[in-house]
């Protein structure tokens, strides 16, 4: 009877493991329902962005990496803009402050994720600008 019980607990977390990883998620820009358009900084470069939809919320996501060489991680954000397909901003917003590692062959990641959340009213032929920023923004009324 305990061996039942136990083996119904093991197939229970097994089942709910693998519940979890299979997420609804949905690739809007390998869909072709937007597409992204990435600005290197001087010295940090986006790797790679994606925009996708998951449980009805959608995120801009992507990998920054030093380029050069550098003794240093480097702090910087991205400015994230989404146009409506007439070419208006329908929406405008900044990351966190990123550290992005020095580049160090073999010593871990020389990489650093970001994930933004966007608006949910994101429509086919949206364009997102991603750009890579360091320092300030000039903080003014009315904008994101």
């Amino acid at each position: 009877m305990r061996n039942k019980i136990l083996g119904l607990i093991t197939f229970s977390v097994i089942a709910t493991i693998i519940s979890g990883c299979a997420t609804n998620q949905i690739t809007l820009v390998d869909k072709g329902l937007v597409s992204v358009e990435k600005h290197d900084g001087d010295k940090v470069k986006i790797l790679w962005t994606d925009v996708y939809q998951k449980d009805g919320q959608a995120w801009a996501y992507g990998v920054l990496e030093q380029q050069g060489i550098s003794t240093s991680s480097i702090k910087t954000h991205v400015d994230i803009q989404v146009l409506k397909p007439d070419g208006s901003v329908q929406y405008e917003t900044i990351t966190d402050d990123l550290f992005v590692p020095r580049n160090r062959v073999g010593k871990g990641p020389n990489w650093k994720r970001f994930r933004v959340q966007l608006p949910s009213e994101i429509s086919v032929g949206m364009k997102i600008f991603m750009t890579v920023h360091s320092g300030e923004h000039d903080v003014r009324e009315g904008n994101s």
